[in-house]
């Protein structure tokens, strides 16, 4: 299985404007953090920048290549088409896609997936029970194909009920069993001012530490600095309410 993590990401963001281009943990964006952060992925062969052909995301493409790594860019609007496409230019038997969005996702949750799908198959894995963007969407390249079959490009903002609500699709949630990670009540994904506050917060909290931000330090950070947690919690349900809207 040739496996691959797709680091999917656009410039244009409404609720936050410029949010994947703000410095973050010494880095001079988030994007370059994260690029970084997923390339400690063991099961991954390579790691690819995902975006969209609009001008606008030529920067994160010019960050990429900086920072050493490759990029795709297709459709505008609709993610899944440009999964399939990324994966299908590079390769790839398997991806994990991690939101751009989410800084901290877990590195060791991802090479979970890979390990799943390498022993076990699957269209369609995740890991349940930890906080909000700690984990990524295992997606197979045959499932991709099979999901944007017979229809055009389309909006897929919104895309997880495609496979879930498809039984076709064999889809697996992998449960997190262990305390120090089953914190879904943490919300870890930059979509409000206050999501960058929390991010810089711990980032420069566990700098001061001396410690980097894995996703393990990360947790045993929020776990010794409880109000840390409390900075972004009020923004959660205005991200639920924006999400039923983009479902509808």
């Amino acid at each position: 299985m040739k496996a691959g993590i797709l680091l999917s990401v656009r410039a244009k963001a409404t609720r936050l404007p410029g949010k994947v281009l703000k410095p973050l943990a010494g880095s001079s964006t988030v994007t370059e953090h994260l690029l970084r952060r997923l390339a400690g992925v063991r099961l991954a062969e390579k790691v690819i920048l995902t975006t969209s052909t609009d001008p606008r995301d030529e920067i994160l493409v010019d960050i990429a290549a900086s920072a050493g790594f490759a990029s795709f860019q297709g459709s505008l609007d609709d993610k899944l088409l440009r999964y399939r496409d990324a994966a299908t230019a590079e390769g790839l038997d398997f991806v994990v896609v991690v939101d751009g969005d989410d800084p901290f996702v877990s590195v060791r949750h991802i090479d979970r997936i890979f390990g799943h799908a390498a022993t076990q198959g699957g269209d369609y894995i995740i890991v349940y029970g930890l906080p909000l963007g700690a984990t990524g969407f295992g997606l197979s390249t045959d499932g991709l194909r099979r999901v944007c079959e017979g229809r055009g490009e389309e909006n897929t903002e919104v895309w997880a009920s495609r496979y879930l609500d498809n039984p076709v699709f064999h889809c697996t949630r992998l449960m997190e069993t262990d305390a120090r990670w089953t914190r879904p009540d943490i919300r870890m994904t930059l979509d409000y001012a206050e999501d960058y506050t929390f991010f810089s917060a711990v980032a420069d909290g566990l700098a001061a530490e001396g410690r980097e931000t894995s996703f393990e330090n990360v947790m045993d950070y929020l776990a010794a600095h409880a109000e840390t947690a409390e900075i972004n919690r009020g923004v959660q349900e205005a991200y639920e309410t924006h999400l039923r809207r983009s479902v509808g």
